[in-house]
């Protein structure tokens, strides 16, 4: 109320010597309610514009002036039935009525959101167990998913590592233990390296870690173990994942987009000139693949 009150008071410091003409209550709450609302919108996007640049164009709308602003205001005090109050209190009421009607349709559009992401988010790889144990198993230690979508990729899974039971193999201190790291990354299609994450391996953890792509990522690489240090070899190997997940949420965009081409059927002229727009994210989650 106080916002709007300011707001009255602006407009009725924009005003100039002209031809008065009463505004009768109804039209005058419209008004006090568009100038609220200007100020809003202004005062959101730090705007610093001229009072006269905004309120003058609104009077004019419903066909009045500054001067018939301050003339009708001026004659309430006049009028033993009208009550500025009772004007603002409908200027207020329509306010209201304009911010529970946009609310609403926020809230619309922000269900479609959230229901398109819902439906294209997919499961990209499950594996509930995966047990290295020899050196000739080393292929499970790494795979690959492509191609990527933009949008983020959620990846976790739980590892147990022996370490005793992997040593170096090194002639100088054939006891020592070897560092085994994991890493993931995303490679573009430049190959270039982008988001790389690296832990070095203790006895179990819980690795959880969300991925961010765009348009130029090309695959994401995961290896679960590797040498510290590129000169070792790996000799035996006690190390189990369970609970792998690789899930993908595509991007707002992509997935109202997706949504827009699954339900709604546009044709131009005619069936020889229509056909149906290819949707990556529609399609069944094993197109995307996983080498291991």
């Amino acid at each position: 109320m106080r916002k709007l009150i300011l707001a009255i008071l602006a407009i009725a410091c924009a005003i100039g010597c002209a031809r008065k003409q009463e505004i009768d209550d109804k039209t005058l709450a419209e008004i006090f309610r568009d100038a609220y609302l200007t100020n809003a919108y202004l005062g959101i996007n730090y705007m610093n514009i001229d009072s006269i640049q905004i309120y003058e164009p609104i009077l004019e709308r419903y066909g009045y002036t500054p001067a018939d602003l301050r003339y009708t205001i001026g004659n309430f005090s006049r009028r033993k039935s009208a009550q500025l109050g009772r004007v603002l209190k409908e200027a207020e009421a329509q306010i209201t009525q304009y911010s529970e009607r946009y609310e609403k349709e926020v809230v619309i559009l922000d269900t479609i959101k959230n229901v398109a992401i819902r439906t294209y988010k997919r499961s990209i790889l499950r594996d509930s167990l995966i047990e290295i144990r020899k050196v000739a198993d080393s292929s499970k230690l790494h795979l690959e998913v492509e191609p990527l979508q933009p949008g983020s990729y959620s990846v976790r899974y739980k590892y147990t590592y022996n370490k005793e039971e992997v040593k170096r193999k090194r002639k100088s201190s054939p006891a020592d233990e070897l560092i085994l790291r994991g890493a993931m990354y995303v490679q573009t299609s430049s190959g270039s390296h982008r988001n790389n994450y690296s832990y070095t391996l203790r006895k179990e953890e819980n690795i959880r870690r969300t991925i961010s792509t765009d348009t130029a990522a090309q695959k994401l690489v995961i290896t679960f173990a590797k040498p510290s240090d590129d000169r070792h070899k790996m000799g035996k190997v006690d190390l189990t994942i369970t609970d792998l997940e690789i899930n993908y949420t595509p991007t707002e965009e992509l997935a109202v987009d997706s949504l827009f081409k699954k339900y709604i059927d546009l044709k131009i002229f005619d069936d020889v000139f229509f056909t149906n727009p290819t949707d990556s994210l529609a399609l069944p989650a094993d197109t995307t693949r996983v080498a291991l």
